[in-house]
């Protein structure tokens, strides 16, 4: 789209400062880079079409170091008018080629345990409760049973612990990865707790949310990303990024109060607290 074109001349357009739930209700283009930008960079970038941005908070198998992903960081990209959308790559898929996999014994367990991590790194960031954190699922074959269930225990875990933890949950796959087509199997299935946003990458550089592997109805209206263009370079105020390319059509789902009732511990309050879910007292 304006891969290696230089947005100098390009006007910057106005954006109101935003620390609501992220990224919130937005229809619009948004980039992801390996490592969050530095300030300088992500105000340069004004001169882009973009105006949001993914961020890489933790995982083990996060592949960056993040030396600008501070609290300051976030605090200047809101006020500039970014949005964010954070990402967590976790665990990977028993059948993929990653060495940290989920463990189809303790696939659940250790989907509670990214959400309680991802949500300690949201809130470290200043992130604001209601945000949608995203699961980086990377490739996996079809065709492996368990390896299918355990993926499924360990997102529908991610996404009641985030819920409880006043947190919404996206996944991301490729849509020649057996994640999405998982997803959609599972879609309406009793007991399973779907994602509330899907972000689908399918690299032909179209910038819309339809597609043939998805349902028109399954996640919608409102709840898709799609990651159109991967790995390329682009400039834009004179600043050279390495990014995939996406294009978002989000509305900000509503927490549903039953969501925080399931499976909720004695002790609630206490861990929400302690994982900066819940509000400082005043």
């Amino acid at each position: 789209m304006g891969a290696g074109l230089t947005g100098a001349a390009r006007p910057a357009w106005a954006a109101a400062a935003y620390n609501g739930p992220q990224p919130g209700t937005f229809t619009g283009l948004g980039f992801d880079t390996c490592a969050a930008p530095s300030n300088a960079a992500m105000k340069a970038w004004l001169q882009s079409p973009y105006r949001a941005v993914g961020i890489y908070i933790g995982g083990v198998n996060r592949g960056c170091a993040q030396p600008n992903l501070t609290p300051s960081w976030v605090a200047i990209q809101q006020a500039a008018g970014w949005r964010l959308f954070p990402l967590y790559v976790g665990l990977q898929a028993p059948c993929s080629t990653y060495q940290r996999k989920i463990d189809p014994a303790r696939a659940a367990a250790q989907g509670r345990e990214a959400a309680d991590d991802a949500v300690r790194n949201a809130r470290s960031l200043g992130l604001s409760l209601a945000s949608t954190i995203t699961l980086d699922m990377e490739h996996y074959p079809a065709g492996n049973a368990a390896c299918t269930a355990a993926v499924n225990s360990f997102v529908s875990a991610w996404t009641l612990r985030l819920h409880q933890l006043r947190f919404l949950s996206g996944f991301y796959t490729k849509v020649t990865s057996a994640g999405l087509a998982d997803q959609v199997a599972v879609y309406q299935r009793p007991g399973h707790a779907r994602p509330d946003v899907i972000d689908f990458a399918r690299w032909d550089g179209v910038q819309t949310v339809s597609d043939s592997a998805l349902p028109a109805s399954y996640w919608m209206p409102g709840r898709r990303m799609k990651q159109y263009q991967g790995d390329h370079h682009e400039t834009w105020g004179g600043v050279r990024i390495n990014i995939d390319s996406n294009y978002l059509d989000l509305r900000q789902p509503r927490l549903q109060p039953s969501w925080l009732l399931r499976g909720v511990f004695r002790d609630q309050p206490r861990t929400l607290n302690r994982l900066g879910a819940l509000p400082p007292t005043r």
